[in-house]
This record gives structure tokens, sequence and C-alpha cells, in this order.
């Protein structure tokens, strides 16, 4: 597992082998994808969710004590209409997860303390009046 996060920190991960295949979760059919206007999230069976890069007030990650048997970290970008929800497994988490890296003051420490969290709690990465710098 750290290999990975570690894989998903590094700007050079492309084809490192570290990181795990989509593909081999059943969380990859979940889609998460971003343009530079918005994000996606698109879970099995629903209609795509998104928020504006524009409009986005936080980004959080939720760490639950399920794993490692079942999803235990969700990615939360919150805008003041809602927020876009999405497992750390689903296709497309890694390079959102870059896109998220390139916002000013985006808290990769604390990023590195949810990764290795084994209970339930949140993890505010980011907010839009830098209160988790």
């Amino acid at each position: 597992m750290f290999k990975w996060i570690r894989s998903l920190l590094s700007k050079n991960n492309e084809d490192d082998g570290q990181r795990p295949k989509a593909a081999s979760s059943p969380y990859a059919a979940f889609k998460v994808w971003f343009d530079e206007n918005r994000a996606w999230s698109h879970w099995p069976d629903k209609e795509p969710q998104s928020a504006a890069w524009n409009e986005l007030i936080g980004v959080a990650v939720e760490t639950t004590d399920q794993g490692p048997f079942v999803e235990d970290v969700w990615w939360h970008l919150a805008t003041k209409d809602g927020v876009v929800t999405y497992p750390s497994e689903a296709t497309g988490a890694g390079e959102l997860l870059e896109r998220l890296q390139k916002i000013p003051t985006f808290n990769n420490e604390r990023l590195i303390e949810a990764m290795s969290s084994t209970s339930n709690q949140t993890f505010i990465l980011w907010d839009h009046e830098g209160r988790h710098q």
C-alpha cells in the first residue's frame, strides 16, 4: 500500500510498475476524470456528478476501519452546491489526485497521514480559505 501511495505522490509514476492496475479492484467500475473546467465522478448506474474547479471549496479524504477487503478510503470534492464523492480505487483516481495536488496549499502531509489511518476519520486536505495548510 505504501508503494502505491508513494507512486501517487511521485511526479514520475507512469510506468514504474508499483501502482496497482485499476481493473484489479471491484471499485474500478467507478470512474473519475477531469478537464480544465471540471472534475467528474461516475458511479455505476447513476448520472455523473461534477464539480467546477472555480467553485471548489474543499477537498477531503474519509477513511474507515473497514479495510482492507472493502474500500476504506473515500474522496470528497466539495462545492457550495454539493459534494462529489468517489472511492480511492476508482478508475482515474491517481490522475485526479495529481491534478488536485496542483491546487495551491494542497496539504500532502495530511494526505500521507490519511493514508496511514485505519480508523473512521475525515482529513481536510484543502479548503478555499486556507485553514488546513
